[in-house]
């Protein structure tokens, strides 16, 4: 499995750091070799000025462009596992958002609008036709990029995307402050193929996680932003692409009602791979999406 491959090899990344940041520094190392295999692929590295500092954005191959916008907490390489394959038939972008990974700013507040502004940054020489996949608050944020500016999207694919209202996100799991809950959220995220990580790497991910531009980020979210009054006017195609289980965005309750809400959308399940199927199931996804936006013959 290639998920089980990748930890392998970014565990050898960190042994040969070192055993004192292998035990300090080993999140830190592993997101350095994630981004490695991005960048691999998406050898175009790019940066924007937005109002509140610098946004990255990575990108390669050739053809009709396609957007992969992650979620909260995450990285542009948090696709590093299915972006090689989509850059073989698209020209593919990843993007920094505002807050995250290299990406202004370091500090609160972050707010939904400056992650937003960031995306549309990155996005404002590419032109028109776009296709946006976005996981998570990834596709909140591509859903509201589509919904400002209609004529430059063509396809919205969202992967366990956030964007309707749900009262149920569970702090604990978004934002864990013990090794358990960050166990479970591993398990949220990944599914069946979530791999038993060492204390000392759970404590690094909750450190990561309690950063304060990520918690202000969080106490926005709270207070709305949510979409459900405009989804009626995304008259696009739109496929909404779930891992299963997601006890972030279930679907019952959840992503049902957001599929009822939109007008052209239509539901695949991507069974036991969890709320982010790009790092516990890339091939599976890497094909469907390819299935997807092949036309028809």
């Amino acid at each position: 499995m290639r998920i089980a491959a990748l930890v392998a090899v970014l565990v050898l990344v960190a042994l040969g750091a070192g055993a004192y940041n292998l035990t300090t520094r080993a999140v830190d190392l592993t997101a350095r070799a994630q981004h490695a295999v991005l960048e691999a692929a998406l050898p175009e590295h790019e940066v924007f000025e937005t109002e509140r500092g610098q946004v990255h954005r990575y990108s390669g191959g050739e053809g009709s462009v396609l957007v992969l916008v992650h979620g909260f907490g995450d990285t542009a390489g948090g696709w590093a596992l299915v972006a090689p394959t989509l850059a073989e038939h698209y020209r593919v972008v990843a993007v920094d958002l505002p807050g995250h990974g290299a990406s202004d700013p370091d500090a609160p507040p972050l707010g939904f609008d400056d992650v937003a502004a960031g995306l549309e940054a990155a996005l404002e020489d590419q032109g028109d036709q776009l296709i946006l996949l976005g996981n998570s608050l990834g596709g909140w944020v591509a859903m509201q990029f589509a919904l400002d500016h209609p004529a430059r999207v063509q396809r919205l694919l969202l992967l366990n995307s956030g964007g309707a209202s749900w009262a149920r996100v569970d702090q604990e799991l978004l934002l864990p402050t013990t090794r358990e809950q960050q166990r479970a959220k591993n398990r949220a995220i990944m599914g069946a193929s979530a791999p038993a990580l060492p204390g000392f790497f759970l404590d690094q991910l909750i450190e990561r996680g309690s950063e304060p531009r990520l918690q202000s980020l969080w106490i926005e979210h709270q207070q709305g932003h949510y979409l459900d009054e405009r989804l009626s006017e995304l008259r696009i195609p739109v496929d909404m692409l779930w891992g299963t289980p997601d006890p972030f965005f279930p679907i019952e309750g959840y992503a049902d009602r957001l599929r009822d809400a939109l007008p052209n959308a239509r539901l695949r399940l991507l069974n036991e791979c969890g709320h982010a199927p790009q790092y516990s199931c890339p091939d599976i996804l890497s094909e469907l999406v390819l299935e997807l936006l092949t036309p028809a013959p």
